[in-house]
């Protein structure tokens, strides 16, 4: 009996861990589904805390659009603001300057930013020239010519260099060895194929207006090609060296070259034809294109993010929040969307009383608050009066001296109107800058001026370079630059407030995913000591009730 027992038991134990479904258990309870009950009971906080990482992600990515659309509409707002790459922005818009030309088959013309405006009568009387010679024909262009000896050559840019000839070299021999030297002496060579038997040689000034010269050396190699005659002259000239002429206003300038970047200071004139009798209108004017372009580029980007703002207000049809609504009632949302509309109705008023405001660039809401451009009314504000529009949209400073610049303005102020009471040393450099005699607004440094931290000036840097006196200055910051500094403030990629909360974010996630782990480890051990404890029972089970049909079985046995 003790050996049957021993060996029963230990059967029990081992068939314990596979036997814990209702169908196989011994005592008929189905352990797996109790342990799996009470392990779902535990991971329903990894579940709580899974979701809440899915809303942050939902968040994020909520929040990373809205960044990019902030973005692009700054974007298209930087070159409005009227302000140069010291104070803040990539390029200026208003500095960009454009050549209107009368006749662009004449000349055309690059202008320099923040060129002088101005209107100009050009006439192109004469083109420049490539000097341009050729040698006497020859019948093959790899034949030996038998040439023995050397000579020299240069363009009037160019510095001499010799070229020596041996009996067998060729045409292509010689055209080469002038190529090499090309870089010194300003010359090229090419050859012509005259006709089947024919080939001529080709000296080509690489520079206009510069004649080349020709010296033999001795052998009279290059009367024998044919490049001089008898007397060492140009043989052959195929078209002569001359400078470009042209009159600016009734001046005449001559320069070697079709290209003229110095006859009008910030204009590069393209020579392309030569007519003496006609003057043609040159109009240096501030480029309208690139500020339409930018205005129409900056509606769309609004109404973009617009379209975005709305669908994050959305409500289903039962009054709840739309499923794309990530952001419903999100308090950021609706602080950048009221600070947004604040700056779209941003109204100036000019000196002579006019209030300049969206409309007058054409621009209104409609009835989903989406703008509308109506391009004619733009037109025609940008041609009558491009001052209006720099002020209307753009960061404006004005002096009563233009001996003070402004240098950097990174302030929140909008506008500000003072004197400045400046003393300057005897080397030049600044003393003091008072206010009303108020010394502690405005600090010096060399010939700086800097608006003293935690002033209302905070932000402001000046440079003057006059002498002591009292300055004028107003400042007024446009619609344009008033809402780029607003967004900024948002959509800057490293500080705005949407940076930092999708760092938060992403940081809370980070714990979250911890967590979860945890929780979820954790309940994967409570699963093994579950099974491991059922297993025991179950084994115990399984034990008992063998020993029970073996005490059945000895009583039946004993009764018989």
């Amino acid at each position: 009996m003790t050996t049957v027992s021993s060996t029963t038991s230990t059967t029990a134990a081992s068939t314990g861990y596979s036997a814990l479904s209702s169908s196989s258990s011994g005592t008929g309870i189905d352990y797996s589904a109790l342990i799996e009950s009470k392990v779902q009971a535990r991971l329903v906080r990894a579940d709580r805390v899974d979701a809440k990482i899915t809303a942050n992600e939902a968040k994020i990515t909520a929040y990373g659009d809205l960044q990019d659309l902030l973005q692009t509409v700054n974007s298209s707002l930087d070159g409005l603001r009227n302000r140069s790459t010291a104070t803040g922005a990539s390029s200026n818009l208003f500095g960009q300057r454009s050549a209107y030309i009368s006749d662009e088959d004449s000349f055309t013309a690059t202008v320099d930013d923040d060129t002088e405006l101005g209107t100009y009568s050009v006439v192109v009387q004469q083109l420049a020239t490539k000097h341009k010679i050729a040698a006497d024909a020859v019948g093959g262009k790899t034949d030996a010519l038998g040439q023995t000896g050397s000579f020299t050559l240069q363009a009037a840019d160019g510095s001499a260099v010799t070229i020596t000839m041996e009996a067998d070299d060729s045409l292509t021999d010689l055209r080469d060895a002038i190529n090499n030297q090309t870089s010194a002496s300003g010359v090229t060579a090419s050859i012509v194929q005259v006709s089947d038997s024919s080939y001529q040689l080709i000296l080509t000034a690489k520079s206009t207006g510069q004649d080349i010269s020709l010296t033999d050396g001795g052998d009279g190699v290059l009367s024998s090609l044919g490049l001089t005659d008898s007397s060492g002259a140009i043989k052959n000239e195929l078209v002569a060296a001359q400078d470009a002429i042209i009159k600016v206003d009734g001046v005449t300038i001559t320069r070697s070259s079709n290209t003229i970047d110095d006859a009008i200071d910030g204009v590069t004139l393209s020579l392309y034809t030569a007519d003496p009798d006609t003057a043609v209108s040159m109009e240096v004017s501030t480029d309208l294109s690139s500020i339409k372009t930018a205005i129409t580029d900056f509606v769309d980007a609004y109404n973009a993010l617009r379209d975005f703002v709305t669908t994050q207000q959305a409500v289903s049809s039962d009054g709840t929040k739309s499923e794309d609504a990530t952001l419903f009632a999100d308090s950021l949302l609706q602080q950048i969307t009221k600070s947004v509309y604040e700056g779209l109705n941003t109204s100036i008023t000019t000196d002579d009383g006019e209030v300049l405001s969206l409309s007058s660039l054409g621009i209104t809401f409609d009835s989903s608050n989406n703008l509308e451009l109506n391009e004619d009314t733009l037109n025609t504000f940008l041609t009558d009066d491009i001052e209006q529009v720099k002020q209307l949209l753009g960061l404006n400073m004005t002096a009563s001296s233009s001996s003070l610049s402004l240098l950097r303005y990174n302030s929140s102020m909008t506008s500000a109107s003072f004197t400045l009471d400046i003393d300057v040393a005897s080397d030049g450099s600044l003393n003091s800058a008072t206010v009303n005699g108020d010394s502690s607004l405005f600090t010096v440094s060399g010939n700086r001026i800097v608006g003293a931290t935690g002033s209302i000036y905070d932000g402001v840097v000046m440079v003057y370079n006059g002498g002591s006196g009292s300055v004028d200055v107003d400042f007024s910051q446009g619609l344009a630059d008033r809402l780029y500094s607003s967004i900024d403030n948002y959509a800057d990629e490293y500080d705005g407030d949407l940076a930092t909360i999708i760092d938060d974010l992403e940081a809370d996630d980070v714990d979250l995913e911890s967590r979860s782990d945890d929780i979820k480890t954790k309940a994967e051990t409570y699963r093994t000591t579950l099974t491991a404890y059922y297993a025991r029972l179950e084994a115990a089970a399984e034990t008992a009730a063998l020993l029970l049909q073996q005490l059945t079985y000895k009583d039946s046995s004993d009764d018989s």
